[in-house]
Parts: C-alpha cells; sequence; structure tokens
C-alpha cells in the first residue's frame, strides 16, 4: 500500500477549504441563505455559541435547499466544512469527523454516478478536489490524540494522494478533456507531498506511546507477589 501521506503542506490546505468558501465567496449567497450565514458566523467566530451557530448553519442549508442552490457547489459544501470546523473548534471531533465522512461519501458518489455525463467536466474536477480536500482533513482528525483511528487516518490520506497522482497522470496521458479545467497545481501536489512524514509521525508516536503504557502495566503486573512476567513482542517493539 502507498506509504505517502499529505504533511505539512496539505495543512494548508485543509485549512483552505475550512476558510475560504464561506469568507472568500460571501457575495455568492442568496441574501436570504447570507442572512442565516451571517448569524451562523457571528456566533462560530464573535461570540461563540454552539447551539446557535448550529441552528443557523442548519437554517441556512434549509434555505439553500428550498430556493434551489446546486449541494455540491462551493458555497454550499463550504458551509458543511465550516460546520465541521466548528465542531473541531469545540473538540468535538468525532461529530466533526460524523460531518466530513458525509459530506466525502455524497461528494465521491456524485463523481461516480453523475461525473462522467457530457457538461458535468468542469464540476467533477471541483467535486473530487474537495473529497481530496476534505480526506486530508480526516486523516488529520483520525489522527488526533482523541480520537486514534490511526488505521482510518492512514486510509483517508492515502487514498487522497492516490487520487491526486491517479488523475494526474490520467489528464497527462490522455489530455485534459474540454470543460475539465485545471486539476491540482504542480505547487499544490509538491507541497502537500513535502511533509508526507507528518501524520505517519503522529501515528507513529501514539502507537509507541499505547505499547509503552502496555509494558508499564506489565511492569506493575510482574511486580506482584506470585506473578511472573512474559516477554511479549508489544514490549520488544515500545522500545523502539
Amino acid at each position: 500500500m502507498c506509504s505517502i501521506v499529505f504533511g505539512a503542506g496539505t495543512l494548508l490546505y485543509s485549512n483552505y477549504i475550512y476558510n475560504s468558501y464561506i469568507v472568500g465567496a460571501f457575495h455568492k449567497f442568496p441574501e436570504p441563505v447570507a442572512k442565516q450565514l451571517r448569524k451562523a458566523l457571528y456566533y462560530t467566530n464573535i461570540s461563540l455559541a454552539p447551539k446557535e451557530a448550529v441552528k443557523y448553519y442548519k437554517e441556512a442549508l434549509r434555505v439553500a435547499d428550498e430556493i434551489g442552490m446546486d449541494p455540491f457547489s462551493d458555497e454550499i459544501l463550504g458551509v458543511k466544512i465550516q460546520l465541521a470546523s466548528l465542531m473541531e473548534k469545540i473538540q468535538q471531533y468525532q461529530k466533526a469527523i460524523d460531518i466530513l465522512e458525509i459530506v466525502r461519501s455524497d461528494c465521491l458518489k456524485w463523481v461516480d454516478e453523475l461525473g462522467s455525463q457530457p457538461g458535468n467536466e468542469g464540476k467533477r474536477t471541483r467535486v473530487l478536489a474537495k473529497a481530496v480536500g476534505i480526506s486530508v482533513k480526516l486523516g488529520e482528525l483520525y489522527a488526533n490524540e482523541y480520537v486514534m483511528g490511526k488505521e482510518t487516518a492512514e486510509e483517508r490520506l492515502v487514498w487522497a494522494v492516490e487520487t491526486v497522482l491517479r488523475e494526474q497522470q490520467r489528464r497527462e496521458v490522455e489530455g485534459v478533456k474540454p470543460g475539465e479545467g485545471e486539476w491540482m497545481s504542480p505547487e499544490q501536489i509538491g507541497g502537500s507531498l513535502e511533509g508526507q512524514h507528518r501524520i505517519t509521525g503522529i501515528i507513529g508516536m501514539s502507537t509507541k506511546a499505547e505499547n509503552s503504557s502496555r509494558s508499564s502495566l506489565r511492569g506493575e503486573e510482574s511486580a506482584l507477589p506470585g506473578s511472573t512476567a512474559i516477554p511479549t513482542s508489544d514490549s520488544t517493539f515500545a522500545s523502539l
């Protein structure tokens, strides 16, 4: 399995998807949606009140659906990503993960079912890129010390890297199809691969800490009267 993972370069990219789609393109929202988002952002960034913020994010999404906004537009995906960002901000990491997993799944389903249809070339590029960025963020969240989903973190990060490189290679071999637009730039790809050891380092350190903890517990058991410590492979790897 590919061992390359996104590191410091993609941390910037994941922060970018968290912050740009709402603030940077606020004028693109119809006023009924923007009205709810202003309230949501106020309770997110100015006067933190998570319950109020969530209420207005949900209301913004409801109004957007009611007036027919594209659920896979940058703007609507951005609202959902911002909601996940709020959950991370208040240390509700599993809720942040749940939100992003749903958004990622929806994006990939759209790409699989509709991405190849004529006229969807540019949208496919954009939605697939969002899925990549979300996967990077999920890798970071799963690797969090409070989540400890090491295997899933690696799965999401490896998928992101392989998808970026596979799409890049397809374009180099087949050529860019009319309407597809640009994929990730060489700078973005290069930057994302520069810090390839950052999250694997986190995963490795957490595994080492777990093994060290188990080793310590076994040491305590061996100190009990009549007990005998039995060497195991875990205690060996804990010292690496």
